[in-house]
C-alpha cells in the first residue's frame, strides 16, 4: 500500500522548509488597522512569515487631473507615496521587524478595496489583515465597505479586526 500524500507539496510555512506564508495588512492608520498589524507580528513570531503592509491611497480623478502636467501628477504622486511609506515605518519596532520573516511596505492609488483584493492576488497571499469600522446598515449600503468586499472577493483567508461595539 503506497502512501497517497507522501509527496503533496507542502505550501504553508513551518519547520521543514516549507515556504514561509504571506500576510497581506491593510493600513489605513487608524487604530483597527494598527491592530491588524499587531495580530500580524504576532501570528508572524509563531509562523515564518513574510508580512506586507498596504497603505492605498484613494485618489478620486477630475477632469482637470487629466489636463494637468503629467510631470506635477508624478510628483504630486510620488510625493504622497513618500509621506505614506514615513508613516508606515514607525509602526512596525525594530525588535519586531528582526523577529519576523521579512517585511514589506507598498503604498499604491486607487479603490481600496480593489487594490488590497489586486496586491493580495499578486503576492500569493495566505491571509489578508483589514480592520472593519463597522458602520450602520445605511452607511454600508450607501459606500459599500471596504472590509466587505475584501471578504467577498480576496483570493484567500481574511482575518477581520473589529471595533469594540458602542454602547
Amino acid at each position: 500500500m503506497t502512501d497517497e500524500f507522501a509527496h503533496e507539496e507542502h505550501t504553508h510555512g513551518g519547520p521543514g522548509g516549507e515556504r514561509p506564508r504571506v500576510v497581506l495588512v491593510a493600513i489605513d492608520f487608524s487604530a483597527l488597522s494598527r491592530r491588524g498589524l499587531h495580530w500580524a507580528l504576532e501570528y508572524a513570531r509563531r509562523i515564518p512569515c513574510h508580512v506586507h503592509t498596504v497603505h492605498v491611497v484613494e485618489k478620486r480623478w477630475r477632469l482637470s487631473d487629466l489636463r494637468a502636467d503629467l510631470d506635477a501628477l508624478r510628483a504630486e504622486l510620488v510625493d504622497v507615496h513618500d509621506a505614506a511609506v514615513a508613516e508606515l515605518a514607525p509602526l512596525v519596532e525594530e525588535g519586531d521587524r528582526a523577529a519576523i520573516g521579512s517585511l514589506h511596505e507598498h503604498v499604491v492609488l486607487g479603490a481600496p478595496a480593489d487594490e488590497i483584493i489586486a496586491l493580495a492576488g499578486e503576492l500569493g497571499a495566505d491571509v489578508v489583515v483589514v480592520g472593519s469600522h463597522g458602520g450602520d446598515a445605511m452607511q454600508r449600503l450607501l459606500t459599500g465597505s471596504v472590509a466587505s468586499k475584501v471578504v467577498r472577493d480576496a483570493p484567500c483567508a481574511v482575518m477581520v479586526v473589529k471595533g469594540a461595539k458602542e454602547g
